[in-house]
């Protein structure tokens, strides 16, 4: 386990949208700014050639992807790229990119040049298995060819000095791909980071149903990964946001538990409601209390803190994946600071010694986790999600004195319970 992951951050960008811009060059230009957010790894979205047959929207989703070894010219050059790697590098952060290798589009290098690699429906023509993904066909990993095509493909990348890689819906691709993948990074490039989106239950059960075999998170973190999405329960989150039916909020709890008990005692989900594919949390409400205990609480647990670029800025809107659509960067300086403040205790070196988070079972609409380090240590996490105070109550709410990590106020939990409203990160006095 790469335990230095888990008192880091993440930060997403999407090239395109980031800047007026969209390019490496005008990123770099950037750097600063994202390394005072002290980012530990920044992660781009697709960096290769977009597709032209079946594109969606103008310019086309970055994960329609035509040829895996070559830059997108619309973000600059090779040479711009590996000028971001070195300064990136120089700004004592991490790269990673997104590899999408469950498909490529309809008109890619491999479709013209090895259409024996692509998947082919019972008419014989080439297809995808799932999804609305009208503008990409599905790769065929029962060629062992394509497997070493693409493990050279990562291996290129790592040579030129990128130091991660996020998997596009991983959990289709095949454990065989991971085997080899691993097998090779670890004789020659053992320190590299891999990030799974590990797919929703919901779609894995679908996809079982199309007699497919996606792989089950343990299999992920078993075969391959460092880190992976956490899909098993954020969407129960999610519906409770869209509909507020306190179900979805107390499946979400659960899950939340099952997700780690299910998985092995190292693997890390990255924490963040946001993402390209994801709402903004501005979205689910404009209510800056239920802002603030969301973003806590996901800070809080357990895994590195992800941020989608613009979740600074409390972004309003999530980005259009298919046009240009430039992220807003104007600060709100009290939310600004708030997300620093959630940074500052993620980068606590309390948190690399962090064993389990646990969610409290609370019966009104609220989420409580306990933490617990080595040493016997814990911290509490209490958030309200109606904006309003609420009584938090629970038999692992140990009584005692606290000081809020966020606003280094004294609280006192008695007969195992608090009131709450704004979120409270609680550390034994």
């Amino acid at each position: 386990m790469k335990t230095h992951l888990k008192n880091s951050v993440i930060y997403q960008v999407y090239t395109r949208n980031f800047t007026k811009e969209g390019t490496f060059s005008a990123l770099k230009e950037k750097l600063d700014y994202i390394k005072n957010l002290k980012v530990d790894i920044l992660y781009l979205l697709p960096i290769s050639p977009i597709g032209k047959d079946g594109r969606k929207g103008d310019l086309g989703s970055p994960y329609s992807i035509s040829d895996y070894t070559k830059i997108n010219p619309e973000l600059g050059t090779l040479e711009d790229f590996k000028s971001l790697i070195k300064a990136t590098h120089e700004h004592n952060m991490k790269i990673m990119i997104d590899i999408v290798f469950n498909h490529t589009s309809r008109d890619s290098y491999i479709a013209k040049t090895h259409p024996e690699w692509m998947y082919h429906n019972k008419e014989g023509k080439m297809a995808n298995k799932v999804g609305d993904w009208s503008d990409v066909y599905d790769l065929d990993y029962s060629n062992p060819e394509l497997i070493k095509y693409l493990v050279d493909v990562i291996e290129y990348y790592c040579s030129i000095g990128v130091d991660g890689f996020r998997f596009d819906v991983a959990s289709l691709l095949p454990k065989e791909f991971y085997i080899a993948l691993k097998k090779m990074l670890d004789e020659k490039y053992p320190s590299t980071i891999l990030l799974a989106e590990a797919i929703h239950p919901f779609f894995t059960d679908f996809a079982r149903s199309l007699d497919l075999n996606p792989l089950s998170d343990g299999e992920l973190s078993l075969y391959a990964f460092d880190m992976l999405y956490q899909y098993s329960s954020i969407s129960l989150l999610s519906d409770y946001l869209n509909t507020k039916e306190i179900r979805y909020l107390d499946m979400y709890k659960i899950a939340t538990l099952l997700e780690a008990t299910l998985s092995t005692k190292d693997t890390l989900r990255i924490r963040g409601l946001e993402n390209h594919d994801q709402k903004r949390l501005y979205e689910y409400t404009h209510d800056f209390t239920i802002l603030r205990n969301l973003a806590a609480s996901q800070a809080f647990m357990k895994g590195p803190m992800f941020i989608y670029n613009g979740l600074e800025t409390k972004a309003d809107h999530l980005e259009n994946l298919f046009t240009k659509d430039t992220m807003d960067s104007s600060i709100d300086e009290a939310w600004f600071n708030f997300i620093n403040k959630l940074i500052n205790f993620k980068k606590e070196k309390l948190n690399l010694t962090l064993n389990t988070t646990t969610p409290l079972l609370t019966k009104n609409e609220t989420l409580a986790f306990k933490n617990t380090y080595e040493g016997n240590k814990v911290a509490y996490g209490l958030f309200s999600l109606t904006g309003k105070e609420e009584l938090i109550e629970d038999s692992h709410l140990d009584n005692g004195t606290y000081i809020d990590y966020l606003t280094n106020n004294e609280y006192k939990i008695t007969n195992n319970s608090i009131r709450v409203k704004e979120p409270l990160i609680l550390i034994k006095k």
